[in-house]
């Protein structure tokens, strides 16, 4: 059953399963689809023409750019910032206080540290 707080605002031409859950004050540009049991967490920002697969749970106050798309069973921790056009395989960790920087490529069972820039600069 999809549960999305009634301060959270949401986009044009938003696509998402049933199993959706959108806390409070979440911001969803247009033009997204969410997958399964995806769960978007307090004060997060999504841009427009995000795709998020199966399982993904961002955490409260992070920032996804425009044009991302995130594999199945993704988990960004609080406080994270990705860039524009990133692009994210499955089974991801992305620790707190994270910069993803734009045009980045992830590959598949990874974890990215606390504090880091990706990729390293």
């Amino acid at each position: 059953m999809t549960n999305i707080d009634p301060s959270a605002k949401i986009g044009n031409n938003v696509s998402m399963d049933d199993s959706v859950v959108i806390q409070n004050g979440v911001h969803i540009g247009n033009d997204c689809v969410f997958g399964k049991r995806v769960v978007i967490e307090k004060k997060t920002v999504i841009g427009n023409g995000v795709t998020m697969g199966d399982g993904c749970v961002i955490e409260k106050q992070v920032n996804v750019g425009n044009d991302c798309v995130l594999g199945t069973k993704v988990v960004i921790e609080k406080q994270t910032i990705i860039g524009n056009g990133v692009t994210m395989g499955d089974n991801i960790v992305i620790e707190k206080n994270v910069t993803i920087l734009d045009n980045s490529t992830i590959s598949s069972d990874i974890v990215i540290e606390a504090g880091n820039t990706f990729p390293e600069e």
